[in-house]
């Protein structure tokens, strides 16, 4: 299922709604990144991820989990429940965007920020059936020049949660994967998850996101409806109007009355017409299957 799309009662830290709520607690926020990095963070500001990431009006923007900073790296933590098939090109596309959103005009290259993109996923993003997946650039002609582009991308597995070593890492694996928390962090998490759940704004506040969802789904269905309409109706009327034609052309010619067969096309093409009117087609989408023009048509709209 979407985001969105569970009931408020049935989410977990898993989904993302939950998770970044969780996240916005800074010393949780810290304490996930610098048990699944491996590293020490100080003091983390949060970046508005709806202005930073929008780089050009014409390209692509995205919107990012959990998007932080501290002195000199940047982070991206994103929760991930499925849909991993493209997931190293998201991470490639979310650095890139953020080098872009976060660099000056004046920036030294030498001086671009050390960027974390980490993801972290309910199942086995890659199937080798490990708890961590890190990736590394290097040359490949030579080991002997490190190749450091201060990109760093990690990939969790928590469903291979039993075989992490670390304690701590381990917990929080298992807690996300669905299990019952058992470290310090997991713990914290959970209650933090449980206070967020009891909130009734912020169940509001998933609802009204839930509720716009089910609008554009609904708008979506309408406008198919209405295009799959305005196709068999286009089809069935050329169909129609290829045998009436056909049977008018004949009876024309037996009767020798080709004034008659004339104001015959024309009546069908009036009738076509007003089909297509009251399906709410609009009045491109009329003049294209009757074949009247946009003056003929508009006469049968006021009539």
């Amino acid at each position: 299922m979407g985001q969105f799309s569970k009931p408020w009662d049935e989410l977990t830290i898993a989904d993302n709604f939950i998770f970044c709520k969780v996240m916005e607690n800074e010393r949780i926020c810290m304490g996930v990144l610098e048990t699944l990095l491996g590293i020490s963070v100080g003091h983390i500001e949060y970046l508005k991820t709806e202005n930073s990431l929008e780089n050009f009006y014409d390209s692509r923007g995205i919107r990012l989990d959990v998007y932080v900073k501290d002195a000199d790296r940047i982070f991206n933590i994103e929760m991930q429940t499925g849909n991993y098939d493209d997931m190293l090109l998201r991470a490639r596309y979310y650095l890139s965007s953020s080098d872009v959103a976060t660099t000056k005009r004046r920036t030294k290259f030498k001086d671009i920020r050390e960027t974390y993109i980490l993801f972290i996923c309910k199942d086995d993003p890659f199937g080798e059936g490990i708890p961590r997946y890190t990736k590394i650039s290097k040359f490949l002609e030579t080991d002997r020049i490190s190749y450091d582009d201060k990109s760093r991308n990690v990939f969790y597995n928590c469903s291979a949660w039993e075989k992490e070593g670390n304690p701590e890492v381990r917990g929080v694996l298992k807690f996300i994967y669905g299990l019952k928390p058992d470290s310090s962090l997991a713990l914290e998490m959970d209650e933090a998850a449980s206070l967020a759940k009891q909130k009734s704004e912020l169940e509001d506040e998933y609802m009204y996101f839930s509720d716009i969802l089910e609008d554009e789904k609904e708008e979506a269905r309408e406008i198919g409806l209405a295009e799959g309409r305005a196709k068999g109706l286009k089809e069935g009327l050329a169909e129609g109007r290829a045998k009436g034609f056909a049977e008018g052309r004949m009876e024309g010619h037996a009767e020798g009355h080709a004034e008659g067969l004339e104001t015959g096309r024309h009546q069908q093409k009036i009738e076509s017409a007003k089909t297509a009117i009251s399906l709410g087609l609009s009045e491109q989408q009329v003049v294209a299957i009757s074949g009247l023009s946009p003056e003929e048509i508009r006469k049968l709209i006021v009539n």
